[in-house]
C-alpha cells in the first residue's frame, strides 16, 4: 500500500513537472513567434510607408502627415533587431540601385548629341561638389579645424566591396563601368583629369 502510496506521488509530481516545462516551451515560443511577427509587420509597414512617400497622393500630404509618417517609420526602425535593421538597409539599397540603373540606361542609350548634354550635366556637378569641397576645406584650414573626409571618400576596405557585391549585380557594375569610362572619355575632351568615383578627393 505503502508503495502504491509512492509511486503515485511520483507519477504526479512526473506529470506537474512534465505540464510545467511544456507550459515554458509554450511560453517561449509563443514569445519568439510574437517578436518574429512584430519584425515582420515593422518590416512590411517601413516598406508601406516608404512606398506611399514615392507616390503621386504624398505630394498632396500636409506638413503634420509627412511628420507623422516619418516618425512612425523611426519608431518601427528603433525596434529592429540586428538581422531585420540588416534587411531593411539592404532592401532600401536596392531599390536605390534599381533607380540608379534606370538613370544610367537612360543616360546610356541616348543619342550622342543628347549624351553629351546628359555627360556634361554628371560632370558640372562633380565640379562644382570638388569646389565646394576646396572652399570648405581652404576656410576650415583658415580657422585651423581639423578637415573631415569626403562623404563615400576614401579606399574601400574588403567589406565595403562586399557589402557593393552583395547588393548589385553583374549588370549594374557593367553599366556603371560603361558610364564612367563614357564620362571620362568626355572629360578628357573638355581638359578635365579622369574622374573616379572612389577617391577621396
Amino acid at each position: 500500500m505503502e508503495t502504491q502510496t509512492t509511486n503515485s506521488i511520483s507519477k504526479s509530481r512526473s506529470r506537474y513537472i512534465a505540464t510545467f516545462l511544456l507550459l515554458i516551451l509554450l511560453l517561449y515560443f509563443g514569445y519568439s513567434s510574437t517578436k518574429w511577427y512584430w519584425q515582420r509587420s515593422a518590416l512590411n509597414e517601413i516598406a508601406t510607408i516608404q512606398e506611399a512617400f514615392q507616390g503621386e497622393k504624398a505630394r498632396e500630404w500636409s506638413k503634420e502627415e509627412k511628420k507623422s509618417s516619418y516618425e512612425r517609420m523611426q519608431y518601427l526602425e528603433k525596434g529592429l533587431n540586428k538581422e531585420s535593421k540588416k534587411e531593411l538597409t539592404d532592401r532600401n539599397s536596392r531599390a536605390g540601385l534599381k533607380k540608379l540603373e534606370v538613370e544610367f540606361d537612360r543616360i546610356l542609350h541616348l543619342e550622342q548629341k543628347d549624351k553629351v548634354i546628359e555627360l556634361d550635366k554628371w560632370i558640372d556637378r562633380e565640379e562644382k561638389s570638388k569646389q565646394d569641397r576646396e572652399n570648405q576645406q581652404a576656410l576650415l584650414r583658415k580657422q585651423g579645424k581639423t578637415i573631415p573626409p569626403k562623404n563615400g571618400g576614401g579606399p574601400l576596405s574588403n567589406q565595403d566591396l562586399s557589402n557593393i557585391l552583395d547588393v548589385t549585380t553583374p549588370e549594374l557594375r557593367a553599366k556603371f563601368h560603361q558610364l564612367v569610362k563614357e564620362i571620362n572619355q568626355r572629360r578628357q575632351g573638355r581638359k578635365l583629369p579622369p574622374w573616379n568615383p572612389f577617391s577621396s578627393e
